[in-house]
This record gives C-alpha cells, structure tokens and sequence, in this order.
C-alpha cells in the first residue's frame, strides 16, 4: 500500500469550511491519519487555502475570527510541502497535454506524478479535463 498521497486546495478547504462534502473529506481524512499516511501538497496550497479563506472574510461569508480559525487549522496540519527542480516543468507538460490555461492545477498533478501517489481533489473541473485519463487522480465525489 501507498504510504504517501497528494492534495490539492479545493480537498483540504473542506477540511476547515463548511461545505457540501465537507464530512466525506473528514472521514478520508481520518482514515489516512490512522493508516499513517504522509500528505503531500505544493507549496502553492499554502497560498491557495489562505487566499480563499481571506476572501470568504472578506464578502463577509466567514467572521473574521471564523477565518483566523480556519487558517489556524490549515497550518496545524501535518502536509508535507513538495517541491524538486523538475516539479514545474512536469507541471508545464501536464497543462500543455491536458489544454490547461493556468498552471495552478498542473502542480498538484506534478507532486503526485513525482512522488508517486494518488491526488484527491474535489475540483470537478480539474477531473473533467483529464478525460479519465490519469487513473491516480481521485475525486472525492466518486468515493
């Protein structure tokens, strides 16, 4: 068994929001703490999860004592930050193969090609434009 998986940002922001799915993503979660999985993420996920929650803050959709919260339990998870000097340029192939306009997504897929392991996701349109191509990348409606 795979002791190492991928996340993207659309995955841990259920983890700290409440949002449809939110529970499924808690009970994955939980499950690949127990079995003493490592997480692996880009650094943009740092990035990405903050800017959102900023933004929920800001259209006043959280407190802002909600949003300090969320940030608080985003950075007290246990991911590891991935990065190696091929990680971009596997993300640019993957954005050119896959007709992707930006490269946000691409470094998800990257850290998961480079370290081997699955990516979770609950970015429908990321797992629409793969066209079920790429077999590692799981979405948390499907499960």
């Amino acid at each position: 068994m795979n002791t190492k998986v991928c996340i993207d940002a659309s995955f841990v922001l259920k983890l700290v929001l409440p949002e449809d799915y939110s529970d499924r993503v808690h009970s994955i979660w939980t499950g690949w703490i127990k079995e003493g999985k490592s997480i692996f993420a880009p650094y943009l996920l740092i990035y990405e999860t903050r800017s959102v929650v900023r933004n929920k803050v800001y259209r006043e959709e959280l407190t802002l004592k909600e949003g300090i919260a969320a940030s608080e339990v985003l950075r007290e998870q246990e991911i590891v930050f991935y990065h190696s000097p091929m990680t971009e340029r596997v993300a640019w192939d993957f954005a050119k193969k896959y007709n992707r306009p930006t490269l946000y997504d691409s470094l998800y897929l990257a850290v998961a090609k480079e370290i081997e392991s699955e990516l979770w996701t609950a970015d429908k349109n990321l797992v629409n434009s793969l066209d079920n191509e790429i077999t590692w990348v799981k979405s948390i409606f499907e499960h």
